[in-house]
Formats: C-alpha cells, sequence, structure tokens
C-alpha cells in the first residue's frame, strides 16, 4: 500500500483512489493552506480543492486511512550543531515533512511486515528524509504511473508450433488475457508478424486489415505495411470510441482524418464535429488577441493548421465550415452541447491537453449516435501541468474505458514524418 505525501496525493489526483492508501492528518491541513492561498499558481489551487472534494466523497468507503499519530523521533536541526555530539537515534528537521514521514513509519511499524508501506513523495527533500532518516521504501508518483503501460495490444513471439495452433483450434480461450477490444500481435522467430487478433470478450477475431478509398485521402492504408495502424484501422471500423496515441509523427491524426471522410462521403455520417482546447506550446509566448469571429480565430490558432494541412490547404477547410460539414467547437463552449440525432463523428485532437475534468465533459456530449475519436500524446506533448500526470483526461479516459466492449485504443509506434521528426523524439 502506498502512503502519499501532499505533493504525490495532487500530483495522483483521481487515480489515488483505484487502490486503498494512506495519508497524514498534515497533508489534510496542507490541503487547506493551498487552497486558499495566493502565492500558489491557479492550477495547484485546483487541484487541492478537487483533491478535498475527493477525499470527501471516498470519506465512508475505506478507500483511504488519515494518519493522525506520529512516531517517537527526536526533532530539530538536521545535525548536532557541536560536531562532538553523537546521537544514537534519527534526528529530523522540524517540518511538514518530517511530520508526514514520521506518521508513515509509524504505519508501517504498525503493521510489521504484514502490509509493504511504499512512501510517495515526488519532492526530493522530503523523499531523503523519508529514506535516509526513517528508512521507509520510497517511490516517486512518475514510478506507479509508468506501471500502466496499456497500448490496447499486446505482443508476443511464438517459437512453438502448438501454441501457434491453439488460438486457431480453441479461438474461445483467452490464452493471453486480454482485455475486450485488446490485441494480440503474435511474431515467428524471425520478427515477421505471423497474424493479429482482436479479443471480443467471447472469441478471438483475426484482423481483417483492407485498404480503403477516400476523395479527400485517395488510397488509405498502412504506411510500410505497418502493424500497428492496421490495428488502428481495425479498431476505427470495430468500436464507438477510438483513443490513438503515440509521438508525433506516427500518423495519428492522418488515420483519424481520413477514416472520418470515408464515413463522410459514404454518407455514413452526416457531419464532423471537432472539439479542442486552444493551449499554447509549453514554453510558447502568447500572440495575445486575434480579431475576428470564433471560427476565425480557431482557423488561426493550432487546430487551423493541423486541419488545413491534412485537407490541403485552409481554403478548403472553410468551404466545409461554410458548408456545416465540419464544426469545430472549443472547450469553453461545449458545456449544454448535445450530439444526440446529429449522426455525427467528434473528434477531440490534441486531447492531451484536457484534464479529467475536460475529458469528462467532453464525452457527456456524445450521443448514442455518433462515434468518437480522441487522439493525442499524454507522454510527451503535455503543455500545461494542470493537465499533466495522473489528471491527464486521456491517461484516465484509458484506465476507465478499457476493456468496455464499445472502447478501443492503440498506440502507434513508428514515426514516418521524416527522418528529422524520428531523431526529434530522442531530444
Amino acid at each position: 500500500m502506498y502512503f502519499y505525501d501532499t505533493c504525490a496525493l495532487l500530483n495522483m489526483g483521481e487515480a489515488a483512489f483505484d487502490e486503498n492508501f494512506f495519508i497524514s492528518v498534515y497533508t489534510i491541513s496542507e490541503l487547506e493552506s493551498i487552497k486558499t492561498s495566493r502565492t500558489k499558481d491557479e492550477s495547484v489551487r485546483y487541484r487541492a480543492r478537487r483533491m478535498t472534494k475527493l477525499l470527501d466523497e471516498y470519506r465512508e468507503s475505506g478507500i483511504y486511512s488519515v494518519e493522525y499519530e506520529r512516531d517517537e523521533v527526536r526533532v530539530g536541526p538536521a545535525w548536532p550543531v557541536d560536531p562532538a555530539i553523537t546521537v544514537s537515534e534519527p534526528i529530523a528537521p522540524d517540518t511538514t515533512d518530517s511530520k508526514i514521514c514520521a506518521a508513515a513509519k509509524h504505519v508501517a511499524d504498525t503493521l510489521n511486515g504484514t502490509t509493504a508501506i511504499t512512501f510517495c513523495t515526488d519532492d526530493i527533500c522530503c523523499k531523503l528524509i523519508a529514506h535516509d532518516i526513517f528508512h521507509l521504501d520510497v517511490c516517486s508518483t512518475s514510478d506507479i504511473l509508468r506501471n500502466d503501460d496499456y497500448t490496447g495490444y499486446k505482443e508476443v513471439t511464438v517459437l512453438d508450433n502448438a501454441e501457434h495452433a491453439a488460438l486457431y483450434e480453441n479461438p474461445t480461450a483467452n490464452f493471453y488475457d486480454l482485455l475486450p477490444n485488446q490485441y494480440i500481435i503474435r511474431y515467428d522467430k524471425d520478427s515477421n508478424v505471423t497474424d493479429m487478433f482482436r479479443w471480443t470478450g467471447e472469441t478471438h477475431v483475426k484482423v481483417d486489415y483492407k485498404s480503403f478509398k477516400s476523395m479527400m485521402f485517395d488510397t488509405v492504408k498502412a504506411k510500410n505495411g505497418d502493424v500497428y495502424q492496421k490495428l488502428a484501422f481495425d479498431s476505427l471500423a470495430n468500436n464507438k470510441i477510438t483513443m490513438l496515441h503515440g509521438p508525433a509523427g506516427t500518423g495519428k491524426s492522418y488515420i483519424a482524418m481520413a477514416y472520418m471522410f470515408k464515413l463522410l462521403e459514404s454518407h455514413k455520417i452526416d457531419k464532423i464535429i471537432v472539439f479542442t482546447n486552444p493551449c499554447a506550446t509549453t514554453g510558447a509566448a502568447k500572440l495575445g488577441f486575434y480579431p475576428g469571429t470564433r471560427d476565425e480565430k480557431l482557423l488561426d490558432s493550432q487546430i487551423g493548421n493541423m486541419l488545413g494541412a491534412k485537407l490541403g490547404d485552409k481554403m478548403m477547410l472553410e468551404r466545409m465550415l461554410n458548408e456545416n460539414k465540419i464544426q469545430l467547437l472549443p472547450f469553453s463552449d461545449i458545456r449544454g452541447f448535445d450530439t444526440t440525432g446529429m449522426n455525427c463523428a467528434v473528434y477531440i485532437t490534441e486531447a492531451q491537453n484536457l484534464d479529467i475534468e475536460m475529458m469528462r465533459l467532453a464525452l457527456q456530449r456524445i450521443g448514442e449516435d455518433c462515434i468518437a475519436i480522441i487522439d493525442g500524446d499524454y507522454e510527451a506533448q503535455v503543455d500545461m501541468a494542470a493537465y499533466s500526470g495522473s489528471n491527464n483526461g486521456m491517461r484516465r479516459l484509458s484506465e476507465v474505458f478499457r476493456g468496455s466492449d464499445f472502447y478501443g485504443e492503440v498506440k502507434l509506434q513508428n514515426i514516418y514524418r521524416s527522418r528529422i521528426a524520428a531523431l526529434a523524439q530522442e531530444m
């Protein structure tokens, strides 16, 4: 079980409540202080307010426990003032961090090894106190989040003919412990793909990849036979919601746009609605006020640049906006919006720049007669701290929706934009 300090609890957000954990009463006090602090960034104050509400919501659930006791420990300077003085017991600085660490130590000692306690903090000084003075096992929130490496598929090398044949002979057996709509990619000893299957929850269905034609995008197919792009096309064809994620240049937006235009041109849908959260790139200077209507402002933002590039130029995008074939809707205006009866595809692009609340709000707009495609890169392209870590909407969407019979997810891995783009990924 984890014992979270204040910083780690804020960074974990709603994901902290996925399993039992401990906190200190001093963390409650710090949350109250952060909520009303004038020196803290608004995003931090918001997270503190949100965490306080979550703690109240889960108060009777038994998921978390608040530790009120403090272990007996000498608190004072980090080292004796007189070097001639030696002490046998640890001395911790008289800080809130020390008191939180002491509470974690008390829990660990009380449980006496029956349950392993790991102290989780993203603060380096607190980590040193917990490890060097209180001798606690320590981790950071990134260690916990990295444990979640869900890609939407599993990859295995099959060397045994019997194993290879077993799946064909008994397709209803979940040999690889897959979630519904999760894929299995099987390779031979030479790393060649032998077959790909999607587990429906009841049986394995072989991925039957086919290219298609679109007037807007011409022939659309997996680049260089990319196995991950093939899975993406299969997920789009079989699920109401598909999330595509991966580095820049892997084809996320191209595949999403091509598929939606295929549906639009064949009259399977009547329009494409793009939910967008215009967000300045991390570290970039803001240009300030943009003149014009809402659509004109969006056309001059990153969403206009992306859509214009995919459609050839912005004039084509403007024409489709005028014909009501594409609608751009910023997140500032989506509350109260309802796609029911619109027979549309909702496209949430650059979705790494959404927190959990915004992603929840977006998904609540989607009617039963519509589909949704979400794309982004929450591992490397998040542009605001408020959208990072466990507070990221894409990350939380994956955690909650994976295994649903209408949801698919594929992580694209191969960068095709250019050799420059591929090498830039290493920066």
